[in-house]
């Protein structure tokens, strides 16, 4: 089994790698539903993230923090995994302007 816990995805496979698998293939479906229903920064909201400039990062206290530096609250999460999704070109620009 594997989740996103941040987008209340979960997904399940016979190995650990198809459920990585499973779980990111499911993740791409939500991003590109939510794309085509024009309601990504919505969900996202509702899922309690908030916009940041890019080049920023936040710690886990949810005060912003330059690129590149550490938050001494920073702590990785156990038995976590990147994962990775595309959206296509035209969609991102269209969401980096708003």
């Amino acid at each position: 089994m594997a989740g996103c816990p941040a987008l209340d995805l979960f997904s399940q496979g016979q190995s650990e790698e198809e459920a990585k698998r499973s779980l990111e293939e499911a993740i791409g479906l939500w991003v590109e539903d939510c794309l085509e229903r024009g309601t990504l920064d919505q969900a996202l909201r509702e899922l309690g993230f908030d916009r940041v400039h890019p080049g920023t990062t936040v710690s886990p206290g949810d005060k912003p923090i330059p690129a590149g530096a550490v938050s001494e609250d920073a702590v990785p999460a156990p038995a976590t995994f990147p994962v990775h999704i595309s959206i296509p070109t035209y969609r991102a620009a269209a969401l980096l302007a708003s």
